[in-house]
């Protein structure tokens, strides 16, 4: 049936039913029954507690959660601490690993520079003994010597209880202030 076919009275009396009918209050109450019957709602708790939120209550809040804030900043910052002090001595250890590797390649260069300046020494003084102290020879033994002198300094700054360092120092100190009084001119090549 369309609303054309009805009579202007009839329309009437269409427009003036309720559109929808308001429930009883028993409706709900039947609903919540219902659905706890089926276990889909539970039961209401007997009393809810509730927490004032005064001005004290937040200002305790407030001061707890700086508290745990600050608490966890201090101990994240020690430890991480504690890790950096590990890496900084690993860095360390390895420093020194690299420097004694660095000392022991330069101390077998050193040998072995000086080796060849020994047998060069040699080869000339068998060849032509009146020119065994040539400028050459001279020059590189003296290098050697200042390099040893050097050498020697450091290690006593390593050791300074070392009495084999300090032995080499002196007589190094010594054998320089003799050669420095009756020489007048002395050039170091590097």
């Amino acid at each position: 049936m369309h609303e054309d076919d009805l009579t202007h009275d009839e329309r009437a009396r269409m427009r003036a039913l309720p559109r929808e009918l308001d429930p009883d209050d028993s409706l709900e109450e039947r609903t919540v029954r219902a659905l706890r019957a089926e276990g889909l709602l539970r039961h209401a708790p007997a009393k809810i507690v509730r927490f004032p939120l005064s001005p004290l209550w937040l200002g305790a809040a407030a001061a707890a959660c700086f508290v745990i804030f600050g608490g966890g900043f201090f101990f994240g910052s020690w430890i991480e601490a504690r890790h950096t002090t590990q890496v900084v001595t690993e860095l360390h250890q390895q420093d020194a690993k690299q420097a004694a590797a660095l000392v022991q390649q330069t101390g077998s260069a050193y040998v072995s520079a000086m080796s060849a300046l020994a047998s060069y020494a040699e080869t000339k003084q068998q060849s032509n003994p009146q020119a065994a102290s040539t400028r050459e020879i001279a020059q590189g033994r003296e290098v050697a010597v200042n390099a040893l002198h050097a050498a020697a300094n450091q290690l006593v700054r390593i050791a300074p209880e070392d009495p084999l360092a300090v032995r080499i120092l002196s007589g190094m100190n010594q054998a320089a202030r003799k050669d420095t009084t009756g020489a007048t001119d002395r050039l170091v090549w590097f």
